[in-house]
C-alpha cells in the first residue's frame, strides 16, 4: 500500500474513511509501510485497521518484531494463530483499542442469556462469541502461551524465518530455480528457471497427488506463477529444503515442452 496514493485517495474521497493494512500477505509475506500509512490516517481522521493475520506472530520475536512498528496506532488488528502461532485453524482473534468498537457484535437472545440468568451468575455465552457452539480454540492458545511464554514462540518465529532464508540462499546457488524475493517473513517464492505456467501448476499438482510436498501457488506482480513455500514448522532442515527442490527439479524436466 503506497502512502502516497493512500493520501490522494482520502483527500479525493468523502469520508469517513477506513484504511485497511497489511502485515504479511499472503501471496509473499509482504508487510506495508505501517508507521507511513498510520501518519496518513491520523491526518485524514481515517480510522486504521491492520490485517496481521500472518505477520502478527512476529511480536513473539525479539529479533523480528521491529518489522511490525506502527502495529500500535491500529483501531483493530487481526491475528490468526494457526500460521506463526501453532494453533487450530480457527484460532484468530480481533484486537480492538476501545471495547466499544464492540458494540455492533452484542446480541441477545433470551434462551441464550436472559437477564436473571445473567444476574444469578450464569456465563452469557452471546456477549462472549456469535458462534456459541464454536470449538474452545482460545483454551489451546492459553495453554500455548503459558506453557511456551514470549521467549518460547519467540524462538520458533526466527527458526522459520531463518530456515526461510536459508531456503531462499540455496534457490539463489541454483541456477535452475528463479527466487522471486527475499523471504520478509517465512515465505519464499520460487519456479523453475524458464517453466511455462503451466508447468509450474502441473509440478504443484504432482507434488500433492504423490505425497511429496504441499506447495502454495501465487501470482504476484510480474503476472507469472510462482511456487510458494511457507515455512511453518520449525524442524524443518536443510536436507528437508535440498529434497524439495530436487523433486520439483525432477518434475519441471517432465513436465518440459517436447
Amino acid at each position: 500500500l503506497d502512502p502516497a496514493a493512500l493520501d490522494a485517495a482520502l483527500a479525493a474521497l468523502p469520508g469517513p474513511h477506513l484504511v485497511a493494512a497489511t502485515a504479511g500477505t499472503t501471496d509473499a509475506g509482504l508487510i506495508d509501510p505501517l508507521p507511513e500509512i498510520a501518519d496518513v490516517c491520523r491526518a485524514h481522521r481515517a480510522r486504521l485497521h491492520i490485517d496481521a493475520a500472518y505477520g502478527g506472530g512476529l511480536l513473539f520475536s525479539d529479533r523480528h518484531r521491529d518489522r511490525l512498528t506502527g502495529l500500535d496506532a491500529a483501531h483493530t488488528v487481526t491475528l490468526d494463530l494457526h500460521k506463526l502461532g501453532w494453533q487450530p485453524v480457527a484460532a484468530g482473534l480481533l484486537a480492538v483499542r476501545e471495547p466499544d468498537d464492540l458494540a455492533a457484535l452484542h446480541q441477545r437472545a433470551d434462551y441464550l442469556n436472559a437477564d436473571d440468568d445473567t444476574e444469578a451468575g450464569l456465563p452469557d455465552l452471546l456477549g462472549r462469541s456469535l458462534r456459541t457452539s464454536r470449538r474452545p480454540d482460545i483454551l489451546k492458545t492459553a495453554v500455548t502461551l503459558k506453557t511456551l511464554g514470549r521467549e518460547g514462540l519467540g524462538a520458533l518465529v526466527d527458526q522459520v524465518c531463518a530456515t526461510a532464508h536459508e531456503f531462499a540462499d540455496l534457490l539463489a546457488d541454483r541456477p535452475g530455480f528463479e527466487l522471486y524475493d527475499r523471504p520478509v517473513i517465512s515465505t519464499v517464492l520460487f519456479r523453475p528457471a524458464h517453466a511455462t505456467d503451466a508447468a509450474v501448476a502441473a509440478v504443484r499438482r504432482q507434488l500433492l497427488h504423490r505425497g511429496r510436498a504441499v506447495l502454495g501457488r501465487a501470482r504476484p506482480d510480474d503476472g507469472r506463477l510462482w511456487l510458494k513455500a511457507t515455512v511453518l514448522n520449525p524442524h524443518t532442515r536443510p536436507a528437508d529444503l535440498a529434497a524439495l527442490l530436487k523433486a520439483v527439479e525432477e518434475l519441471a524436466e517432465g513436465n518440459a515442452p517436447r
